[in-house]
């Protein structure tokens, strides 16, 4: 999405792009995979903010402007999530009023507590838009709502508001979107997205996100500018301090003074340019970033409607307890799945499959050195083990699953590894930790002239929202420097 939005930006403002894409198909976790007569989403679980009832937020005003709109149909989901805990179940409305009204119902004795926190991290929603908006970090909301925040965890603001565990784990329930359990994300982070996602209300792409992936090449293509699959790049080739083009797979040179890297800095610093012309600040600092969680996927198509299989909700949380933190350290040394999200395409809209089947991801974090334990003679054993105890504790929820599985896949971070690159496997490029959250990641411009980065591993972060708007942002400063140098 990084590199898409990137290409998409500099070619609708008159720039000549050639983006080159290593796979056969455009976007990688933004894409699909067919088996049997299903076609599966890769990654996405929910976008915001696409007018859908009228609510417009920076992702329409974004795609509005490249062209998106026009090509690309979404549909509305009409609640956040439900949560699935071993004595009690909630389901969440993806609407700020119904949703206070539903966690105080459930939590009478929280209730001014759970309303503070939910207009806090309005509030803090609201500081960073008037922050991206002016660029003033004098005035006073943005100082009292936003920057006073910087290193606090979820769990530093969360528990001061909530004291009941089960209310707390409720509220923490999208801890899993950005990789980190509530003692160590980022709380801006999670604030402005979960009110986000109140606020604007949640969207699914119509035809999997590879939908949105094959749009963005078509605007590419349509501006004068190529697109080339199964082209990957296997040197960043230098001169002195600044780029000069690449070589690729093939061996055919391409000279040019300007490029973006959707590629993690790590592969494009160390193999594609060498350790060697990078300076040692910045490499340092490269290394200094730990690698965020990969996942755990269990994809699988069934052969009856989902309303005979009793699934009422897009997304449901599965989970062993209320105690995040501590299913997160296990899963630190371990590839038990621990808690998981149950997305069901079908709930967003009918057409996700054939008729009368259904399609639905189990997804878990997961990191990859437990798997890198695991011997190559046992892996396909082991991972098909870690998915049915999954499907277990999805058939207490929804009876009967197994008697309908036609085709299942599972995939691991080694898997991420093997089609993305990404070391881990990781799902968001660097943690989502107080310190490394927006402006504070990794920088866009890369170590020598002529170099930005795109995606995940730098700023603004990972996920579809922020990768596209990163995209974005490389573009605009690669333009502002092309200006500049004349």
């Amino acid at each position: 999405m990084g590199g898409l939005s990137a290409a998409a930006t500099l070619a609708t403002n008159g720039q000549r792009v050639l983006l080159l894409e290593k796979h056969w198909r455009p976007g990688g976790y933004a894409g699909s995979f067919v088996r049997g007569r299903f076609e599966f989403e890769i990654a996405l679980h929910v976008l915001s903010g696409l007018d859908l009832e009228g609510k417009r937020g920076s992702l329409y005003r974004n795609f509005e402007s490249l062209g998106i709109m026009k090509r690309v149909d979404f549909v509305r989901v009409d609640n956040f999530y439900k949560a699935v805990y071993p004595d009690m179940e909630i389901t969440v409305p993806a609407n700020r009023e119904a949703a206070e009204e539903v966690l105080v119902d459930a939590f009478p004795h929280e209730s001014e507590g759970i309303k503070r926190f939910l207009d806090r991290m309005a509030a803090t929603n609201r500081a960073l838009a008037l922050l991206t908006r002016t660029g003033d970090i004098s005035q006073k909301e943005v100082k009292e709502d936003f920057l006073a925040y910087r290193g606090k965890t979820l769990a530093d603001v969360l528990y001061a508001d909530v004291k009941d565990a089960k209310a707390r784990a409720v509220l923490s329930q999208i801890m899993g979107y950005f990789g980190l359990p509530p003692s160590q994300v980022s709380y801006i982070v999670y604030a402005t997205a979960y009110d986000t996602l109140l606020r604007y209300g949640i969207a699914q792409i119509k035809g999997t996100s590879q939908t949105l992936s094959n749009a963005f090449v078509d605007i590419i293509e349509e501006k004068n500018s190529e697109v080339r699959l199964n082209c990957g790049v296997k040197k960043i080739l230098t001169e002195g301090n600044r780029v000069k083009g690449v070589l690729t797979e093939n061996n055919e040179k391409i000279l040019s003074d300007y490029m973006v890297s959707n590629v993690n800095p790590l592969t494009t610093c160390a193999a594609m340019i060498g350790v060697e012309k990078v300076p040692h600040s910045f490499f340092d600092n490269l290394q200094k970033h730990e690698i965020a969680v990969g996942t755990l996927n269990v994809y699988m198509g069934l052969d009856a409607p989902r309303q005979e299989l009793g699934i009422d909700e897009f997304e449901t949380f599965i989970n062993l307890g209320y105690d995040f933190d501590a299913n997160w350290s296990k899963s630190r040394i371990s590839v038990e799945p621990a808690d998981f999200a149950v997305a069901t395409y079908n709930c967003a809209y009918s057409e996700a499959s054939p008729p009368g089947t259904t399609i639905m991801v189990l997804c878990t974090l997961s990191h990859a050195q437990p798997w890198y334990k695991i011997p190559p003679s046992e892996y396909v054993a082991t991972k098909n083990r870690m998915a049915e105890k999954m499907l277990e504790r999805t058939e207490k929820v929804y009876p009967g699953l197994r008697e309908h599985m036609e085709v299942v896949e599972v995939s691991t971070p080694l898997t991420n590894m093997r089609y993305t690159g990404n070391p881990g496997g990781s799902i968001l490029g660097t943690p989502y930790s107080p310190n490394n959250v927006f402006l504070d990641r990794l920088p866009q411009e890369g170590p020598l002239k002529g170099l930005y980065f795109a995606g995940a591993w730098t700023q603004i972060g990972g996920g579809f929202q922020t990768c596209i708007t990163s995209g974005i942002m490389a573009a605009q400063k690669l333009m502002l420097e092309k200006m500049k140098k004349g």
